[in-house]
């Protein structure tokens, strides 16, 4: 038991690690636009980059899809494997190529390694540990995903403003890329190897268990029901800030306040950092130490947040006054808010109707809707902010907030389902 406790530490510890670096690697291209933007010999025009920004929604879109469908059964430790090698491969010919469709195509291979990540962190988490564990555990790695997003583009913005080429900003990235690939395959290995030996696979090594797959009926059946809509339209449209804040964020700052490109993406960092004390102070200390129905009060406050503050920045052209001293500050505050609605009520309730077998599934469902929306939503909020403004673009991120007050109706359904079904048991 000793043993097959410290492999789960152990493994808690490498998924955090994972999950990190993902996020690292999702936003390095993001992190470095405008400087590859002003790059002359590099020849990136705007119009390609709308179209790429299309074809990395397009690709995550269809890693979900196909992590859905095989990351319950190969297992998530497989998959993680599989998304370093590719993250290697992709950071490597990133900072090397001369061609803009080469780098396209390296983004793509950058953007589907990164997709599959979090089904697979799921996965392990739903097999791995039992129930009361897995709250904590998936704090832990959406703790990891946002200060990795937040640590990663501060991270390159300091290497741009240290006077680092953009080429040479990246490089460090696939070097960490290529460790974590070896780390994840000597885990796969040990952890085969220990099942074999001890015969308990399904308790020690989640990822080989192969338990079998859950009643497709069983499962769809939820897509029926009214709680599920209401928690799955709400993080299909919260998944633009994510786009929002990796992608729009320091061309935002850049153009509207008339920060450098270093300065922008810096800050831009700066304000995902948010993410990560709304979900390590809020969410660890706060969320998940209350019931139910003070779960969905405190995510109904948060997204009023989110409401308020990107209608304030979507309308301070018509403000009495200037909010340039508060647009950083603002955004901190936002990316605070955002984060745990994004996170924890939509991945817990995944585990909770998808369990052992199924979490990869559901989870994966959940952000293919959130990549089918982006894909969308980039092109129309690059084409919009073509000219330097972003009003229009915060203006659909303030009707996104609105939308999705109604995952917090249905965290408050789950808890009167609850509490009748106590009173009917008793």
């Amino acid at each position: 038991y000793l043993a097959a406790r410290t492999m789960v530490d152990v493994a808690s510890l490498l998924l955090f690690s994972a999950v990190l670096v993902n996020q690292v690697g999702r936003v390095m291209v993001p992190s470095v636009m405008t400087s590859i933007l002003a790059d002359e010999a590099f020849v990136l025009s705007v119009d390609a980059r709308k179209d790429m920004l299309a074809g990395v929604s397009a690709v995550c879109l269809l890693g979900k899809v196909l992590g859905g469908l095989i990351t319950d059964a190969v297992g998530g430790w497989t998959l993680l494997v599989a998304v370093f090698i590719c993250f290697t491969a992709s950071s490597f010919v990133l900072t090397t190529t001369t061609s803009v469709a080469t780098f396209g195509a390296m983004w793509w291979l950058n953007s589907l390694a990164y997709t599959v990540t979090w089904g697979a962190a799921c996965q392990i988490i739903g097999a791995s540990y039992e129930v009361s564990e897995r709250p904590a555990q998936l704090t832990r790695i959406a703790s990891a995903s946002r200060f990795g997003a937040s640590l990663g583009s501060m991270f390159f913005g300091r290497l741009l403003k240290a006077g680092l080429h953009w080429r040479q900003a990246l490089m460090p990235t696939g070097i960490v890329q290529a460790l974590l690939a070896v780390l994840c395959t000597l885990t796969l290995f040990a952890r085969r190897g220990a099942g074999k030996e001890s015969g308990t696979a399904a308790q020690i090594d989640a990822s080989k268990a192969a338990p079998p797959p859950p009643s497709r009926s069983a499962a769809w059946a939820h897509v029926a029901t009214i709680d599920f809509w209401l928690m799955f339209i709400p993080k299909i449209v919260i998944f633009t800030y994510t786009q929002f804040f990796m992608n729009f964020l320091a061309p935002y700052l850049h153009s509207s306040f008339g920060y450098s490109h270093g300065d922008a993406t810096t800050l831009a960092g700066l304000c995902s950092g948010g993410s990560v004390i709304g979900l390590l102070v809020i969410g660890d200390r706060v969320y998940k130490k209350m019931s139910l129905d003070r779960q969905a009060a405190l995510v109904f406050f948060l997204v009023l947040v989110c409401l308020l503050i990107s209608a304030l920045l979507a309308f301070s052209a018509a403000l009495p006054f200037d909010i340039s001293p508060l647009a950083v500050p603002l955004l901190f505050v936002w990316g605070l808010a955002y984060a745990l609605p994004f996170y924890l009520p939509p991945g817990e309730f995944a585990l909770r109707i998808g369990g052992k077998t199924a979490a990869a599934l559901f989870t994966n469902l959940f952000d293919a809707g959130g990549f089918t929306v982006s894909f969308f939503w980039n092109r129309w909020a690059t084409k919009s902010s073509k000219d330097g403004d972003f009003a229009a673009v915060l203006q659909t991120l303030s009707l996104f907030a609105l939308i999705s007050l109604g995952m917090p109706w249905c965290m408050y359904r789950q808890y009167r389902s609850a509490e009748a079904a106590a009173k009917k048991a008793a």
